[in-house]
């Protein structure tokens, strides 16, 4: 099951990186320079064009191997800025190395259907906390524009990679935690 899942990710990065070009456009790329300083990245992450996404998405495990991939389509700097933040948070909380856990767990414990339902579900929660930080202290008509950006790149979340706006199915409830600004509770519940 490991072996499928590394297989299966390694043919998805390949299809999704054979066609890329990289971004050059100035103001596009000084955004992504400045997003990628805030969260204190020393090794710069190429930024390229990918016609096979749908949806912006960063791929790669290991610095050399890390690529954030748009889809061939305009965005506005606020919507770029929106993107490059929630896909930034992903790189700088090893998202991808928790998802490579889940797949070693979900190999360990094959047999177990709880464990597929508790791997998929974490993998859900990755996106909700990084949907999370970027909406944190935003207004609501941004909020509101943040969702209308996850619902127009809805696209695909294959291997272990993290993207903007995946599946449908966890969509709805991401969409219902952006907009509903509540209030957190301390751990000491």
């Amino acid at each position: 099951i490991l072996c499928w899942k590394v297989i299966s990710h390694l043919r998805f990065r390949k299809e999704v990186l054979k066609d890329s070009y990289p971004v050059t456009h100035p103001d596009i790329l000084e955004l992504w320079k400045r997003e990628q300083e805030l969260i204190e990245r020393k090794k710069p992450i190429p930024l390229v064009y990918s016609p096979h996404v749908a949806t912006p998405l960063t791929v790669g495990k290991w610095n050399r191997t890390i690529h954030t991939l748009l889809p061939e389509r305009s965005y506005t700097m606020t919507e770029l800025r929106m993107v490059f933040r929630h896909e930034l948070r992903h790189v700088q909380r090893l998202d991808v190395d928790s998802k490579v856990f889940y797949g070693f767990c979900e190999a360990f414990c094959w047999f177990n259907p709880l464990v597929w339902l508790a791997m998929r579900k974490a993998s859900a929660d990755l996106e909700l906390s990084c949907d999370e930080m970027v909406v944190y202290g935003m207004e609501e008509r941004d909020r509101r524009r943040y969702a209308e950006l996850l619902l127009n790149t809805a696209g695909d979340d294959r291997g272990f990679s993290t993207c903007l706006s995946a599946s449908a199915k966890s969509l709805r409830y991401r969409l219902k935690n952006i907009m509903e600004q509540r209030k957190r509770l301390t751990g000491t519940v």
